[in-house]
């Protein structure tokens, strides 16, 4: 304790520049741009590639960062009746009015305005309650007696 006792303790906690809702807004628009730079890659008739770095091993097995192709999978489908867009937060598709899951898009060459619109719409806090209810659907109670989802849900409800 003789280092600390020369240092000043003091009792504050860090505050957050960001609630929660902001971090879930930047995450969804942070995925809506790969979205959008892969959609006006297929229009450009591009091959559209993101990397991340992960650490590697050299010739001469030292560690270092090595860029890796990080797969990134399409929230928009093509069918003979036009283009669809659906938008998901992790895993999950985000209902964007009542059941509706899906944006009909029209001719593909529509969907960079479509996900430029959904950008907006979530800078406009629009899909706050939706991306709440999809995000809080993966937060599962921790606890030996919960062991599947159907236990967690009759603990949920008894709670």
């Amino acid at each position: 304790m003789k280092h600390l006792s020369r240092l000043k303790l003091v009792p504050v906690l860090q505050k957050r520049n960001q609630n929660k809702i902001e971090i879930r807004r930047a995450k969804l628009i942070e995925k809506l741009e790969d979205q959008l730079a892969m959609a006006e890659a297929l229009i450009r008739g591009d091959h559209f590639r993101k990397y991340k770095q992960v650490w590697g091993l050299d010739e001469r097995v030292e560690r270092i960062k090595v860029d890796r192709v990080k797969r990134i999978r399409a929230w928009y489908w093509i069918s003979a009746a036009g283009c669809y867009l659906s938008v998901f937060y992790g895993s999950r598709v985000i209902k964007l009015d009542g059941e509706n899951t899906a944006i009909t898009v029209g001719p593909r060459d529509k969907l960079p305005d479509t996900i430029r619109a959904v950008i907006d719409a979530v800078k406009a806090g629009e899909l706050d309650k939706n991306i709440e209810e999809v995000a809080d659907k993966g937060i599962y109670i921790l606890n030996s007696k919960v062991t599947s989802k159907t236990n967690i849900k009759a603990v949920k409800a008894a709670s």
